[in-house]
């Protein structure tokens, strides 16, 4: 498959509205928990809305942003041997392995967070306070891992899905059997 330089750009600032968008989704729990004087932050809620309607931007129109990054080369010719959907399919498991780990990261890191406050209680007998988004950093990050493996291991079926959408015929099963007939 022949593309362009402009072409591949638009396909990582998609990635990148992607990631822009489970981020700030996986942000939910903690501005619905964080409260200030028991009521949550309107504004906390618009600039995540906001935030999502620049992803929502992004992923429609990526050829602005990747014109203006490709600068005089955005009509350098790649030559790749891999199709568009397998291309989207390693994008999305790539995307989905990133929230994996740094989902993974955060539940460890928060969770020795909370065991060590737990520790500090125990031992001294002092009621420590435990500060309110620790526990809510910890909702985040398990939202995180569990969105990371979901689409990681979905991330061939969304594929195909995504084909069906935009009217492709075939699924990715089907286009790899092809090459698989063809190369043999």
């Amino acid at each position: 498959m022949k593309t362009s330089l402009h072409t591949v750009l638009c396909i990582a600032i998609r990635l990148g509205a992607v990631l822009m968008a489970v981020g700030l989704i996986e942000q939910w729990p903690r501005l619905l928990l964080t409260q200030a004087d028991g009521r949550v932050s309107v504004a906390a809620i618009a600039f995540d809305l906001l935030g999502l309607l620049l992803a929502f931007v992004l992923w429609i129109r990526p050829g602005l942003l990747a014109w203006w990054a490709a600068g005089n080369a955005h009509r350098e010719t790649l030559d790749v041997q891999i199709s568009a959907m397998q291309l989207q399919y390693i994008a999305l498991s790539v995307a989905g392995v990133y929230k994996l780990i740094s989902g993974l990261s955060g539940v460890l890191a928060h969770g020795l967070n909370l065991l060590e406050y737990q520790h500090a209680l125990d031992a001294s007998g002092v009621p420590v306070s435990l500060p309110p988004y620790e526990k809510t950093l910890f909702v985040e990050y398990i939202v995180a891992t569990i969105a990371g493996l979901a689409l990681t291991l979905g991330a061939r079926g969304l594929t195909g899905y995504l084909q069906r959408i935009r009217g492709g015929n075939s699924p990715m099963v089907a286009s790899e059997q092809v090459d698989d007939v063809s190369n043999g």
